[in-house]
């Protein structure tokens, strides 16, 4: 009876650990196997009590060392993990832990020099910034004031007739003779004013037709009108075969 009675709990057991954790249902199944292999233990000893009753105490003893054994060493071991769990959880560096560690840090304070240093280098930086975003501006979204003076006396020549019978119809103007393209589109030029405070600009510049080249010399000033006018304009010209030619546009006034 006893034997039917641990076989039955033992696949109710058994069972059961399909639906819950599997390290705790082989707790489970080991302990009660040490109680079956006890309880059939103690089954044989009652059986062989009927013929030699002076065994019965020895067999009823080891079933009951063998039933307080079992549970000892199997409850030993979920105590074995709950101290490893501990052990592990006391090494883990939760936010808690972290900040109550940097909170414990002195931090150094920010003497003046250092905010001096620190004050220059972001002025600087905003400098540089100033600088480039000017020149990005005053060169590719506004029109420089030497660039509107050399599209006009260029598109004033393309439409002379003493150019036009010397270098051609097809003539284009750039900076430098040159093979870089950079040189090529950067006009010389020099602002300045004179002793009445008007406003110069002074260029040189090359162009260019099927017929020759040519080298052109200006200087224009803004009249009483706010309009660009020339102080002279000089072009050195240089067709086929023929010597280098000086046409005075605009003369020297």
């Amino acid at each position: 009876m006893l034997r039917s009675r641990s076989s039955f709990v033992l696949l109710r057991l058994v069972s059961h650990a399909r639906h819950c954790d599997i390290a705790a249902a082989q707790a489970g199944v080991h302990q009660l196997l040490a109680r079956h292999v006890a309880c059939s233990a103690a089954a044989s000893a009652v059986l062989h009590a009927s013929s030699s009753n002076m065994m019965l105490p020895i067999h009823l003893g080891a079933a009951a060392r063998l039933l307080s054994s079992a549970p000892q060493q199997d409850s030993s071991k979920p105590s074995q993990q709950r101290q490893q769990q501990e052990a592990f959880d006391s090494l883990e560096l939760t936010e808690d832990r972290m900040n109550s560690i940097t909170d414990k840090i002195p931090q150094k304070p920010v003497t003046v020099v250092e905010g001096t240093s620190y004050m220059v280098i972001i002025l600087g930086a905003f400098a540089v910034l100033a600088f480039f975003a000017y020149n990005f501006i005053t060169n590719f979204i506004l029109e420089p004031t030497y660039q509107s003076c050399f599209n006009s006396t260029l598109q004033k020549l393309k439409t002379d007739p003493r150019i036009t019978v010397r270098l051609g119809n097809d003539i284009v103007g750039y900076g430098q003779e040159s093979a870089s393209r950079v040189q090529r589109q950067q006009i010389p030029h020099q602002l300045y004013k004179d002793a009445n405070g008007v406003e110069h600009v002074r260029l040189q510049f090359n162009m260019r037709g099927p017929g020759g080249v040519a080298i052109v010399n200006a200087d224009m000033f803004k009249d009483n009108s706010g309009n660009w006018d020339y102080l002279y304009l000089i072009v050195d010209v240089k067709s086929g075969s023929s010597p280098p030619q000086r046409l005075n546009i605009v003369a020297p006034r």
